[in-house]
């Protein structure tokens, strides 16, 4: 019976050492006037009035674990716009399509481990390009939290087997 009574501090004390999310480290390079705000593997950016020429944008930021990321970037391709784009996410490039009404955009779907990620847009402007895009990441559980959520169903099917069962009608009574 004493073993129960040091379990659950255990337990509690395991869980919170599993669970240490990483430092958060974001650092963003833009061409024209930019600006994202990307927290945990999600969030959203822009880049307007891109210089004429050759650009690159670069985003570096921190996801908390292993997962999916789900991106999509999306530009203006007029005459002042932007052309002979290529993206890359983590080194795995991305696939410009035309769209409607001077545009074009760009989706990537990968798995992603804990850490940082990099994602570089570059290409050239014709002087008032303008770029956007969003980030969203998806945590797929850690071993250790299956493991843990398994233990849990475990100790407690355990507890309940345990415990004295009482029908109905019946008075346990004791004495002192």
């Amino acid at each position: 019976m004493r073993i129960h009574r040091h379990l659950l501090p255990a337990a509690i004390a395991l869980a919170a050492s599993v669970s240490a999310v990483p430092a958060h480290a974001t650092n963003f390079t833009f061409s024209g006037a930019g600006f994202a705000s990307i927290t945990d593997g999600t969030g959203a950016f822009l880049d307007v009035a891109i210089p004429k020429g050759l650009f690159s944008d670069t985003l570096t930021f921190t996801v908390p674990s292993t997962g999916i990321a789900d991106l999509v970037i999306g530009v203006t391709t007029s005459v002042k716009g932007l052309s002979s784009l290529v993206a890359t996410f983590n080194g795995t490039p991305f696939t410009f399509v035309p769209g409607a009404q001077n545009t074009a955009s760009a989706s990537l779907s990968t798995p992603v481990a804990s850490g940082l990620q990099q994602l570089v847009i570059s290409g050239v402007s014709g002087g008032n390009g303008s770029l956007s895009g969003t980030v969203a990441f998806s945590a797929v559980p850690e071993i250790a939290t299956w493991l843990m959520m398994i233990a849990g169903i475990g100790l407690t099917g355990a507890a309940l087997r345990r415990r004295p069962r009482y029908r109905m009608g019946e008075t346990k009574l004791a004495y002192s």
